[in-house]
């Protein structure tokens, strides 16, 4: 096994273990600590809105590219070692292990665009009004419904590069 391919399931691997986490701790700390502090603190929705807004515009332009980065990687190493009739620890071939590596890893973006679009954008759109001290009673109270959806599907969405990174871990162990 070479140097670079040592390297490649090293990335591969931790990238997406990385990316779980990261997207994870939003659903699991941020949001929910301006939850706390909200009930806590008569934080405003529209100040609420504003934090998610940031946090969003973050994940926004640091996790794609690390999927992306992640997800390159282990297909690299799927299409590398389909050749090889080897079969791991666990008794499966680690070419279709490392494919479901970056296929689940790479599932963010899909998910993203299928599952949270509608949610995210009605956040973001409160972020806006909030900015303009513009937020109506009704839509105050459909930010906690909004933050409470998103949390709920940013949590699968956390999962995915975890399953990447499991499947990358079990072809790792051959």
């Amino acid at each position: 096994m070479s140097a670079i391919n040592i390297a490649v399931k090293i990335f591969g691997l931790s990238s997406a273990a990385w990316l779980s986490g990261n997207i994870s701790a939003l659903s699991m700390v941020s949001v929910p600590a301006v939850a706390n502090i909200k009930a806590d603190s008569k934080l405003s929705n529209g100040h609420a809105v504003r934090i998610w807004e940031q946090n969003f515009s973050l994940g926004k332009t640091q996790n794609p590219p690390i999927a992306l980065a992640s997800a390159g990687s282990l297909a690299f190493l799927a299409w590398s070692s389909r050749s090889l009739r080897t079969v791991t620890a666990v008794g499966l071939r680690s070419s279709p292990l490392f494919a479901v590596a970056a296929v689940t890893t790479i599932g963010i973006v899909p998910y993203t665009i299928a599952c949270m679009t509608t949610t995210n954008n009605q956040l973001l759109a409160y972020a806006e009004k909030a900015k303009k001290d513009d937020l109506s009673v009704t839509e105050t109270e459909d930010v906690d419904v909004l933050l409470q959806r998103w949390t709920s599907l940013n949590r699968v969405r956390g999962l995915l590069p975890l399953a990447g990174a499991v499947a990358a871990g079990l072809a790792v162990i051959a």
